[in-house]
Order: structure tokens, then sequence, then C-alpha cells
């Protein structure tokens, strides 16, 4: 995008200072010292845009598309009669220059995200529970460096709930920094060119795992028990292309409670270790994955094992529809999964983002062996809440454009039992909405309110938030 924008400024540069000015325009907003300032006024002097009738010109505002063609309607009358090739070759030449060059060693991007919320919970309890209320704050830090196109290095930090949400069993109650708020991934490429083969991509990771919670120490918000910070496993992927297929092959390795990555606890249990290989096909813009599975999980005398296999298929219906489903198998029926989802993307150009999604889990398709660290085998649902055993879940997500720095948002998710009845202890509904109101480019107010009912735990419950958002 930067590229695209220098160019674009060069071009103006390049016509305009051949133009004489033909009337004098002052722009309120434009500061003399401004790094675009002079492009600005090449685009007045072209005819492109006057600015608003209010004498600003509103750089940091995003264009629709109405104003983008007007834009470029204008720019192209403006251009009429004269030839630029020679000068858009050369350009175009030192652009190819610029991103053939390898980025240097030192170059070092750091970027990331602050999240500071304020949660009230149980305003409208009605069964006892008592209103309580949370402070609470998520750090992002991510910094990567490129060695060169085929090689870098990226370490993530994520606070995720350190230090204000200790249920005993997250970040806060493991009490190891390191492991559990910093992961690190490397990527590189080997060269197979040699054997007419694409290159072989190699990621390795080093990471805790997803990390949920698994009780409300407040009291007042259970609606986030279950909600996951999903982070990497330790491990690594291999993934290459031969003969129009994608392949993709890793293993990755996830700690037990009390013992350590990579290592025996004194109790003799290993961690829990997950071999996995994908084939993908794209035919005719239909993407079809198979995917195999190997888990295993034991103690030095014995093991429990176990494979599944899946098959995803992911389609598009036009430019603002697609479409995706997976059938996860097994050797019995309850051993089983299906699911899918249909994403309307600004069907009717009004700013409108739509997600439906369902999913129907077998009773046994997660192994019971394995429910507590391969918690996450069948996916997630609306509120990043694994799927589980004997449940059929419907859930959709919506975000509505309502002004240029405005948008509403809503996402909801019902929990049913396998014959499809809201009733019994796996039963559970949440529903939320709100809005978020961006302050700058980097800066986004949002507030929402959620509802939430659990039969297991014989209650309904409601939640008011208001956050910040930081992007740097």
């Amino acid at each position: 995008m930067k590229h695209k924008i220098a160019i674009m400024i060069i071009v103006l540069g390049l016509a305009g200072s051949a133009l004489a000015q033909t009337s004098e325009v002052r722009i309120k907003d434009l500061p003399d010292d401004h790094w675009g300032y002079a492009a600005v006024y090449d685009l007045i002097r072209l005819g492109v845009t006057k600015g608003y009738p209010d004498g600003t010109y509103r750089g940091d505002k995003p264009m629709s598309r109405y104003e983008a063609a007007l834009f470029l309607s204008k720019l192209s009358k403006s251009f009429e009669g004269k030839d630029f090739s020679s000068d858009l070759k050369e350009l175009r030449d030192q652009i190819v220059l610029i991103r053939q060059k390898p980025k240097s060693k030192d170059d070092l991007d750091v970027t990331g995200n602050y999240v500071s919320k304020w949660e009230a919970g149980n305003l409208l309890a009605t069964k006892g529970a008592k209103p309580g209320t949370l402070g609470n704050y998520r750090l992002v830090v991510t910094a990567s460096r490129e060695f060169s196109p085929d090689a870098a290095v990226k370490v993530n930090l994520d606070t995720m709930d350190y230090g204000y949400y200790d249920d005993g069993t997250g970040a806060a109650g493991h009490g190891k920094l390191a492991p559990e708020l910093m992961d690190i991934e490397s990527r590189f490429a080997i060269d197979l060119s040699h054997y007419n083969f694409a290159p072989l991509e190699v990621k390795v990771t080093y990471g805790p795992g997803p990390k949920r919670h698994l009780a409300d120490p407040t009291g007042a918000i259970p609606s986030e028990i279950g909600m996951t910070y999903i982070r990497p496993d330790s491990g690594v992927l291999a993934s290459t292309k031969i003969y129009g297929a994608e392949l993709k092959g890793g293993y990755y390795s996830r700690q037990i409670a009390g013992g350590d990555y990579f290592q025996n606890d004194n109790s003799g249990k290993a961690t829990s270790s997950l071999l996995t290989g994908t084939v993908g096909f794209d035919l005719n813009s239909i993407k079809l994955d198979f995917t195999g599975d190997y888990m295993s999980l034991g103690n030095i005398n014995t093991d429990n094992r176990t494979m599944r296999a899946k098959i995803a298929v992911t389609a598009p219906f036009g430019e603002k529809v697609s479409a995706s489903g997976t059938i996860g198998f097994g050797s019995e029926k309850k051993k089983m999964m299906v699911a899918g989802s249909v994403s309307l993307n600004d069907p009717w150009d009004t700013g409108t983002v739509f997600t439906v999604q369902a999913a129907k889990i077998g009773s046994e398709y997660i192994n019971p062996a394995f429910t507590a660290d391969r918690f996450d085998f069948a996916g997630y649902d609306g509120f990043n809440r694994p799927l589980e055993n004997g449940t059929v879940n419907v859930g959709g997500k919506l975000v509505q454009l309502v002004a240029d720095n405005a948008k509403l948002f809503g996402r909801g998710d019902i929990r049913m039992g396998s014959d499809l009845k809201y009733a019994g202890d796996r039963a559970r509904f949440t529903a939320e909405g709100g809005i978020i109101y961006s302050l700058s480019p980097n800066v986004d107010l949002d507030a929402a309110y959620r509802v939430h009912q659990d039969m297991q735990l014989n209650d309904a419950s409601d939640l008011a938030a208001v956050g910040l958002l930081y992007r740097f």
C-alpha cells in the first residue's frame, strides 16, 4: 500500500510541476510542514480535488468507492494528451529493485496492541447472584526480523490474563512468566529446485498452546468460563507443492498440567503429542483438504492413542459469498463430527459482513483421554470457547458499518444436546452486541452488552463492558 501511495504521489508530482496554479485554494487542516503537503496541492492544481466545502481535506478519513471513482475519473482526464510512459517505466523499474532488495538483518519490526477494559457483571441478576466489576488489560507485542525473503523469526509477548484474572489454571495461576506469556516462531525455506520441486517451507514454533478460563473467580462474570486465548503449540510444520497438490506435515507437543515442555514430570507422564498431515487441492477456486491426525498421551508403561481423519471444503460463490464445511471421520457415528459456515461480505454494498456457522460433535469425537489437553480438537464457537463432545452448536456474527468511523457488531451462540433440544447440563446461550468507534486510525473505543444462560449453572447473567484498543 505504501508503494502504491508513493507511486501516485510521484506521478502527480511529475504532472503537477508542469501546470500553472489555476486558483488559490487553501486547506485548513493541512500544515505547511506536513509530508503530504505538496502532493495534495498538486491534486488541486490538476483539478482532481478542492477538498471539502468547509475548506478541510480530512486526509485521515477513508474514501468511499464513489469518492474513489470520482477521484480516478478526474485524474485520468487531467492526464489526457500527456505521455508519462518513460517516467512510469523508470519508476516501475525502481520499485522492482526495491522489492527485490533483501531486508537488512538489523531491521526489527515491532507491532502490537494494548486493550484496556472495564466489565460489570450481574447487573440484572434475579437469583441471588451478586453484581461485581473487573478491570483488565491485555498487551500483545510482536517483534519480527526478516533475514531474507525465505527466512524470518518472530517473538510474541501476550499478557493474556496475567496479573488480574487468576482462576488457578490460566497464565497467572501457573506463575511461569516466560513459558506462559511468550512464544517464538521461525520460518525458513529449503531449495528443492534441483529435484524439480517447489521449495520446502518450514515453520518452527515454541509456545504454551491455547489457554482457557476454567472458572470465574469474580463470581460475577460466568460468561467468561471456557473462553480461550489461542496461542501456538510447540512443534514444527513443513509444507510444499508437488504436482499441483499442497502437502503439509507437522508434529506438535503440548504440556500436561504439572509437567514441563518436552519433558517428563516426576509421575512419569509425557506431553500430549499430535502428528498431522494434510493434502490440499485447488479445483477451479474450490479448496479441498484431506487431513489425518494421530494423537498420543500416556505414561512410561501405557499409552493412550487415537487417530482421526477429516475433509474440509472451501468454496466461493462470487466475490461476496463464501462457504466452508468440515467432516471429521471415526470408526463409529459417535466418533464423527460435521461443521459448516456461510459468510457474506458486504453483499448489498451497505457495509454489512455476516457469518453463520453450525457444528455437530459426536459424543466421543474427542477421545476422553485427550479432553483436557486437546480440548480444541473440534474447533471453537463464536466466543472462542472450545466445542465439546455430544453437542450441537449454532452461532453467527454480524458487523454493520454505520459511519466512516463507527460500526455496530453482534454475535451469538447457542449450544444444545445431540438431540437438538435446549435442555440438560449442556444447554447454553450467549449473545452480545455493541458498537466500535474509531477515535483515530490507531485507537478504537468500544462498548458492549452481553446476556448469558448456562443450564449447568442454573442461572442467567449479563455483562456490560467498555474498552479501549490502541494499536502500534
